[in-house]
Parts: structure tokens; C-alpha cells; sequence
């Protein structure tokens, strides 16, 4: 009984502090850390590989486009919160995991752009056939630098709206 009352005492002081209260928050989100973790990843490659791209095709980098990617990686985290505090509250987290499927297309989405911004630093066939392939374009246009300016028009509309 003394060793509840010891652990209950330690329990209210950390309750009190900054650190407590994250490591509350870090507690009680821990089935997201392997999903937040890989997400993390994947938009950190897709920011290097990004830059990296941009400098080849000497396009200067921004404020905008590091704007840009900061908002998206607040929405995916905070959508994927959403859903998982939608699941958790309504109780349904026990037979469908929705965030999990989610996430799943957003990493999908991470992967293509990955894959696209290899493509452009590289220039290596087995990603132009794979970029291809991904767009749908495989039969169509064979030049490469059709697909490159496709690519690099995408994303400089993407960039331009915002």
C-alpha cells in the first residue's frame, strides 16, 4: 500500500510540471509514434530530395516553398491526430483504424513525390521508367525531358497558387 502512495505522490508533483504534462501528451498519443515517426521520414526525405531537385534545375529556394512545406507537414500530423481523437472518443478504434488508412495514402503521396524528386536529380532510366509508370504515361511520351517539364510545371503551379 505504501509503494501506491509513493507512486501517487510522484504522480501530482510531475502533474504540476511542464515536463509532466509533456510526457502526458507523449503517453497518451502513443500508438501514433511509429505512424508519426515514418511520416517524419518521409517528409524529411521528400524536403531534402526537393531541395536538392531545386537546386539542379537552379530554381533559388524561398521562404514559400519552406511555408509551404511546413503547412503540409501541420495538416498531415494534425489530420492523422484528428482522426485517431475521432476513433479514440467514439470507440470504434477496436475494429477500424482510419488514421492508419490515412496515413497509408499519404505515404503513398510521400513516396511518388520522393520518387519524382529522384528522378529529377538523377535522370537514372529505372526512375524515369517508375515515374512513368506511377503517372500513367508510360505509353506515351518516350522523351525524357517531356516528363521532366511535366514534372517541374506541376510543381512550380503547385508552388505559384499558394
Amino acid at each position: 500500500m505504501d509503494n501506491f502512495v509513493k507512486v501517487g505522490k510522484h504522480i501530482i508533483s510531475a502533474a504540476g510540471t511542464v515536463n509532466g504534462w509533456i510526457a502526458a501528451a507523449f503517453a497518451y498519443m502513443a500508438p501514433l509514434k511509429g505512424v508519426f515517426w515514418l511520416m517524419f521520414l518521409l517528409l524529411a526525405a521528400d524536403f531534402i530530395t526537393g531541395i536538392a531537385a531545386s537546386a539542379k534545375q537552379h530554381i533559388p529556394r524561398s521562404s514559400k516553398r519552406l511555408r509551404r512545406s511546413l503547412s503540409k507537414a501541420l495538416c498531415y500530423f494534425g489530420l492523422l491526430y484528428l482522426f485517431w481523437e475521432f476513433e479514440c472518443q467514439v470507440g470504434i478504434h477496436d475494429w477500424i483504424c482510419t488514421y492508419k488508412i490515412i496515413a497509408g495514402f499519404i505515404f503513398l503521396v510521400e513516396v511518388i513525390s520522393v520518387l519524382e524528386n529522384m528522378f529529377i536529380i538523377t535522370e537514372h532510366p529505372f526512375f524515369t521508367k517508375l515515374v512513368k509508370l506511377i503517372r500513367g504515361k508510360a505509353a506515351q511520351s518516350e522523351k525524357m525531358g517531356d516528363l521532366l517539364s511535366d514534372i517541374m510545371n506541376e510543381k512550380q503551379s503547385k508552388t505559384d497558387e499558394k
